[in-house]
């Protein structure tokens, strides 16, 4: 059975190789690019060859580790590969999926970063290449300064401190109250040092402690979508697509134009998001609304996540734009791709603490200071509690910059951004469920009907209906349809002479089964076409229907 696991780039590689080894008739794994670094950029496609071509079968695109310290995203990809080979004939959803749908996969965008941050204490957003600064400049960079392997918290002793030791629970800092003296105080911030390049004398630490960002790039900010750049997007790059990483994973998408589905892993926050991200529900279409709305809901089922649009999850009221270049957005605006960003991991809600899946971010900065401790008392004691490993006690420290602090606190790689080791395989195994799910939702041609009848000697009526059995259109989405240069294509072949109609020739798209009202007829659903043909009884003739997005149907029949 599969198991989940935390892997190094080259635990990845050898486990997709392996499963393509496994399943050769299944699993091809091909390199789409390169790093900054020149590590390869694995892309996987999973599905039956015995039913076809990968491209002529309507597809969903899953990629993880977009952000270096989301390492679970990537595990979580590798483990639903995995369960995809290991329940072929046993899963009927599963065998279906194969059989009827493509799986493109990218487990780990991020491959330099995440690299860094799983064989060092680096905490890093996606590249470890020097952004956005051109050589490193003076200023507070996060560092393990005692050497214990993990980058925690400092509290440093001081008059002006905003925090003090919580009376109820030690182990957690408190917000100093306004006007409150008498106590002892603290400044709070993540462990690190002053880094001094330039020359100079000696100067106090406190007010040299300038953050840093000597990694700063973020991959999600760098899509072609509503790009701010860096004044107004920390991370965004210099141009959309400026990293090597995106620029492959966009060259990709654009060669594989079955994609149909979109699914985008991170962490965390257990909640699925989709769109949109300009406003509330009211700026999505009548049909995408519905369509967003009930995959999401779906989601929520098989996987026990919140779900909502980036909106109601993120927006505060504060922002210009909310999360400019972010991919879901820029593969449902510019392609009209049914898009979700999935949030694995919710430490909060494990320890029955409120987290932004749940409330959102706007109701999250509305928390009186008494409500936001009463939570995090919650976090620490549950994580103290199942997890002691991953709680470190406030240790004194003699600091060459700060003198005597103490460092402590919780571990914020592996119970914090991703679920300790022994949650994984659980966290892993929600999402496969969704992520099964989601890719057959996607739009599926079927022929409907076929019929032949004779009009004279040799002439014949051929008519032939085409059906979506998805719940998907066949463009995915609303929005989809509205960017198509082309509709359904009908072909005929094996007839000696078309004397009416044109083959090749286009159909409309048809809707899904997917949510329109109450009720309605399924006309939308379904289109049919017909020619007139010379031939001679028992000629085999055959009809084929191709949408990019909704894959390749075919039928025949022999002239009476």
């Amino acid at each position: 059975m599969p198991t989940a696991a935390y892997m190094t780039y080259a635990q990845l590689v050898h486990r997709l190789h392996q499963l393509a080894d496994r399943a050769p008739d299944l699993v091809r794994v091909e390199i789409m690019g390169k790093s900054r670094e020149g590590r390869d950029l694995l892309a996987v496609t999973v599905t039956d060859l015995a039913t076809g071509s990968p491209l002529d079968k309507p597809a969903l695109l899953v990629d993880g580790n977009i952000h270096a310290g989301e390492v679970c995203a990537s595990s979580a990809v590798v483990y639903w590969l995995e369960c995809l080979v290991e329940a072929r004939d046993s899963d009927p959803a599963v065998r279906e999926l194969l059989r009827t749908r493509t799986v493109y996969a990218i487990p780990r965008i991020a491959v330099d970063g995440a690299e860094l941050y799983l064989t060092t204490p680096v905490r890093l957003r996606s590249s470890p290449h020097l952004y956005p600064h051109t050589s490193p400049p003076d200023g507070f960079v996060e560092d393990d300064v005692n050497g214990d392997g993990r980058i925690l918290w400092m509290r440093v002793p001081a008059e002006d401190g905003a925090y003090a030791v919580d009376e109820i629970d030690p182990r957690l800092m408190r917000p100093r109250q306004p006007g409150e003296v008498g106590g002892a105080y603290y400044h709070l911030f993540p462990e690190g040092r002053i880094a001094r390049r330039a020359q100079g004398g000696t100067r106090p630490a406190v007010s040299s402690a300038h953050e840093v960002r000597l990694h700063g790039m973020d991959f999600n900010r760098n899509f072609p979508i509503r790009w701010a750049g860096e004044s107004g997007q920390p991370g965004a790059g210099p141009f959309p697509l400026s990293e090597p990483e995106l620029r492959a994973l966009a060259d990709f998408i654009q060669a594989h134009p079955n994609i149909a589905a979109y699914a985008a892993l991170h962490t965390s926050g257990g909640v699925i998001l989709r769109q949109p991200s300009t406003g509330d529900d009211t700026v999505l279409s009548p049909l995408d609304r519905a369509l967003f709305t009930e995959v999401a809901r779906m989601g929520e089922r098989e996987t026990g996540y919140f779900s909502g649009s980036n909106y109601e999850k993120f927006a505060t009221g504060h922002e210009t734009v909310l999360m400019p270049g972010a991919a879901d957005d820029w593969m449902y605006d510019h392609l009209g791709v049914l898009s979700f960003t999935v949030e694995l991991w919710d430490l909060r809600r494990r320890a029955g603490a409120r987290g932004y899946g749940e409330i959102g971010m706007r109701k999250m900065l509305a928390l009186t200071a008494e409500e936001r401790l009463e939570d995090e008392r919650k976090v620490i004691d549950y994580v103290a509690r199942e997890f002691p490993e991953a709680y470190t006690p406030w240790t004194p420290f003699d600091h060459p910059d700060f003198g005597r602090v103490e460092i402590g606190g919780m571990d914020p790689k592996f119970v914090v951004q991703n679920p300790p080791p022994a949650l994984l395989e659980e966290e892993c195994d929600r999402v496969a469920r969704f992520l099964t799910r989601l890719g057959l939702s996607t739009a599926r041609l079927v022929v409907a009907g076929l019929s032949v009848e004779p009009v004279a000697e040799g002439v014949y009526r051929v008519v032939a209906e085409v059906a979506n059995a998805g719940f998907l259109p066949t463009t995915s989405t609303k929005k989809g349809r509205d960017l198509a240069l082309g509709g359904i294509r009908a072909e005929l072949h094996g007839a000696s002479e078309v004397l009416a109609g044109t083959s090749p020739c286009e159909l409309c798209h048809l809707d899904g089964y997917g949510f329109h009202g109450a009720w309605r007829l399924p006309v939308h659903q379904r289109a049919h076409v017909e020619w007139v043909i010379r031939g001679a009884p028992g000629d085999l003739v055959e009809v084929q229907f191709h949408a990019p997005r909704a894959g390749r149907a075919a039928a025949s029949a022999a002239l009476p």
